[in-house]
């Protein structure tokens, strides 16, 4: 499946919710509780059944990423990004875990990344959102740079207003440093190209649906 017809099944299925409404009962009619990591857990989920009703598509959950041994943009960039482990660690192994990782299941080429997560109008915890897509990007360059699509999502309340998050959406194109002084380039346009979701929640924290999908780019 190509980057095209990625895009129109992703759209159509966040704009008609047929998957959702057949596997995701809680998020689409019952309403869930906001409690802990539970919507974080069914969202990201979510999107990983999506890819399995794609023939030739399958799809995994909080995936490690490990540094693939070769390249196709940005020469030794992923072995660069293995020696970071003190920023990306957990017992010292590098643990770049995006939410969802497409693949195809003709060639086990990485078709699609995704992280999903919440918006808050607060400084310290929307940092959560500029660190999902950094950690995307590296996802990004240790698998290659060969992907065709990236997938961000991030939630609200309803009545939450997010604020500009350009800043955080330009990363993809313009990568950033890291804390350690290691630059990490941004995507490649040619072959990979970026979409960011803003789901809006219904109800309150005792029992939230999520039927409202829209896209900002």
């Amino acid at each position: 499946m190509d980057k095209v017809e990625l895009i129109k099944y992703i759209s159509d299925e966040f704009a008609t919710g047929k998957i959702r409404k057949k596997l995701f009962p809680m998020i689409t009619k019952f309403g869930v509780r906001d409690y802990s990591e539970t919507v974080h857990s069914i969202g990201l989920n979510y999107i990983t059944a999506i890819a399995r009703t794609i023939e030739g598509v399958t799809a995994i959950s909080e995936c490690p990423v490990y540094p693939c041994e070769s390249n196709y943009n940005s020469g030794s960039f992923a072995e660069k990004v293995a020696e970071t482990r003190a920023i990306y660690s957990v017992n010292k192994e590098l643990s770049v875990r995006p939410d969802s990782i497409w693949y195809s299941t003709e060639d086990n080429r990485p078709l699609l990344i995704c992280e999903f997560e919440r918006y808050e109008r607060n400084r310290n915890k929307n940092k959560k959102l500029e660190e999902k897509i950094q950690n995307l990007l590296i996802a990004y360059h240790q698998l290659g740079g060969n992907i065709p699509l990236i997938l961000f999502v991030y939630w609200t309340y309803p009545k939450v207003t997010p604020g500009d998050i350009s800043n955080y959406i330009n990363i993809f194109d313009q990568g950033f440093v890291m804390k350690n002084g290691t630059r990490v380039p941004g995507i490649n346009g040619r072959i990979t190209q970026y979409m960011v979701y803003h789901c809006v929640a219904s109800g309150d924290k005792n029992s939230l649906t999520l039927n409202q999908w829209i896209r900002i780019r």
